[in-house]
């Protein structure tokens, strides 16, 4: 559905480049769950917030069925991807509600539709009954599934979500796993960046492994049973 082609990505800092990103090549299936893996540092955000075209300052081809991404419009690109941050970014003015009619409104020009097709959204992620409630009254976990409601009510169709375990208690983390393994089973394409190993055991289909900015190894459970191998098995298995 979206496959990436030598993408490679430099900071610029005075007279000083960094690659972040040294042409790397990858593919999101549809209705799987694609991690981005490796630690701090590796790119793996970065690669993230090409995809979602929030860096576009970079060299390669990321496309949509078979459309570069930069080419789409800023509707459709919204339609297409939606992005949940590490730190949520909900606007903190806003009810939960609001946030969430907020893109429906400002992007889609809905007005009527706009309430209803939040509430349902909300209700289906279990967060109907806050509604009214501003962000600072939720806890992360809660604040995470009204960033994912965000997210959704464009309905789009692929879901990208950076570090989604990084603020959240253990039991939000088995909540999150359902939700995501509930949206898989609904035909909705997510792709992760991680670091959290146990997290990632529970819901991956694919992995790609960053270092220093290189994709050094891929993995695929339809391929390759339920095993990984070289880096891939070693930083699973360090938990």
């Amino acid at each position: 559905m979206i496959t990436g082609k030598k993408i490679t990505c430099k900071y610029k800092e005075k007279n000083k480049s960094t690659t972040v990103l040294d042409s790397i090549s990858f593919s999101l299936e549809e209705g799987r769950i694609t991690t981005f893996m490796g630690r701090s540092g590796a790119g793996k955000t970065t690669l993230l917030r090409c995809i979602a075209n929030l860096h576009k300052n970079y060299e390669g081809v990321i496309a949509y069925r078979d459309q570069d991404l930069k080419q789409l419009t800023a509707l459709e690109r919204a339609t297409t991807l939606g992005f949940v941050f590490q730190q949520f970014q909900l606007f903190p003015h806003l009810t939960v509600l609001q946030n969430c009619t907020y893109a429906l409104k400002e992007v889609l020009q809905m007005k009527d539709e706009a309430e209803e097709i939040a509430s349902q959204t909300l209700d289906l992620l279990g967060m109907a009954s806050y509604k009214h409630s501003f962000p600072s009254q939720l806890s992360g976990g809660q604040q995470q599934r009204v960033a994912i409601a965000r997210a959704l009510v464009l309905r789009p169709k692929i879901l990208l979500l950076d570090e989604p375990t990084s603020a959240l208690d253990p039991e939000s983390k088995k909540s999150l796993e359902a939700l995501l393994l509930d949206l898989r089973a609904q035909g909705i394409t997510l792709a992760i960046s991680s670091h959290d190993m146990p997290f990632i055991r529970k819901v991956i289909d694919r992995i790609y492994y960053l270092e220093e900015g290189s994709l050094v190894e891929e993995w695929d459970a339809k391929e390759e049973g339920s095993g990984g191998k070289g880096k891939i098995e070693q930083f699973l298995d360090h938990v």
